[in-house]
């Protein structure tokens, strides 16, 4: 007895076929999935970190105190990055016993602190004050009782940079200190600076 037509399996042919389509299909998807994947962490810990400084900023306000967001590069002795926000409550710059922390973020992996000039850890910061606990380490943000951000240097700004290894760069910049403005901003190759997502029109691109 025949086995009717619409009951018997694929052929070889018909699952070569789609197994063909497949593969094209995932060569053309794969890349754009890495990009999304590489977006994803670099966007991620740019606006954790911008999340970290308003809190800073608005405690620092409410209880006329002094907020500070520090960057922590890896190290031998702690492979993973972080950036840190706590209440300094006696203005003294560093992180005392019953000081409240306001948040901690874990770089995650593949993502530096480094600017598009190629500076890594403490050299990638932009402004902001000197770390009051240790001078070797980057500079910290500290947000005064009045909103503003502290400029000893008279920058006019600070920003902390971040990248990927294949070569996006943002940074969290906090601009003018006098309102202290946070902003995520992305590098251009072309307008060698970098810009707000949407300025003038002009979304980010990525590598």
């Amino acid at each position: 007895m025949k086995t009717p037509r619409s009951v018997r399996g694929f052929s070889l042919i018909e699952m070569l076929v789609v197994l063909a389509l497949a593969a094209i299909l995932m060569f053309f998807s794969v890349p754009a999935l890495l990009t999304t994947i590489r977006q994803s962490r670099l966007r991620g810990i740019a606006q954790e970190t911008a999340v970290l400084m308003r809190q800073a900023r608005l405690d620092a306000i409410k209880t006329s105190s002094q907020g500070v967001v520090r960057i922590v590069p890896p190290s031998p002795a702690d492979p993973i990055g972080r950036i840190e926000a706590f209440s300094d409550r006696n203005r003294d710059g560093k992180l005392d016993a019953g000081e409240p922390v306001l948040g901690r973020v874990e770089v995650p992996s593949r993502i530096f602190f480094k600017d598009a000039a190629g500076n890594t850890d403490k050299a990638s910061v932009e402004g902001f004050s000197p770390n009051a606990e240790d001078s070797s380490m980057p500079n910290t943000a500290f947000f005064q009782s009045d909103g503003s951000l502290s400029d000893p240097n008279n920058r006019g700004r600070g920003a902390y940079r971040f990248a990927d290894d294949n070569d996006n760069y943002l940074e969290v910049r906090v601009e003018p200190v006098t309102t202290a403005r946070i902003e995520v901003r992305k590098w251009n190759e072309a307008r060698n600076d970098y810009f707000a997502n949407g300025v003038n029109g002009e979304a980010w691109s990525w590598n």
